[in-house]
């Protein structure tokens, strides 16, 4: 199983990853994590040439599952995935999760990469209406990969795809 899933922030691309990841017993990878070294002192911004090279060696295996927001880097495993999963859920849905997500991190009860501060939540919420801006234009270029590319506006419906998917594989 190869996918890449990508989505605005807060669309579920990581829970979906996770659970897929759990389910089908293979790694996933967060984009994020490919471009940022995460470091006790704090992310540190890997080189073009190590962020290549660490996502070329992802996306050379067997088995994997990446996923981030859709961004100009890291596009190279469209052309190696089975499937571009695109995660198009709604704005307000999205919007909620944001603060929901937000209000668990800075309670202590919910993990995080970066620290959740008021600038922090500023940054989701526009890259939020950034997707929404360049949602048409997004689309478009992942259209131009055929049957590969799959929208779907819940995580669920997308997880069920998957498992018929790759069930029929399987016989």
């Amino acid at each position: 199983m190869k996918l890449d899933i990508i989505g605005s922030v807060a669309s579920g691309k990581t829970t979906l990853a996770r659970e897929l990841s759990e389910i089908y017993n293979i790694p996933f990878y967060q984009k994020d994590n490919i471009v940022w070294e995460r470091t006790p002192e704090g992310d540190k911004k890997r080189s073009d040439k190590d962020r290549d090279e660490l996502f070329q060696e992802i996306i050379n295996g067997d088995n994997w599952i990446v996923e981030g927001s859709p961004r100009k880097l890291l596009r190279e495993s469209f052309g190696k995935c089975d499937y571009i999963i695109l995660l198009d859920v709604p704005l307000c849905k999205r919007l909620v999760r944001i603060i929901k997500r937000w209000l668990m991190q800075r309670a202590g009860k919910e993990e995080y990469n970066s620290k959740p501060t008021f600038k922090f939540l500023w940054y989701n919420i526009k890259w939020v209406f950034e997707y929404d801006r360049d949602r048409k234009e997004i689309i478009g270029y992942l259209s131009e990969h055929g049957s590969k590319y799959k929208r779907f506006t819940t995580s669920g419906d997308a997880k069920d795809f998957i498992r018929m998917e790759y069930e029929k594989r399987e016989l």
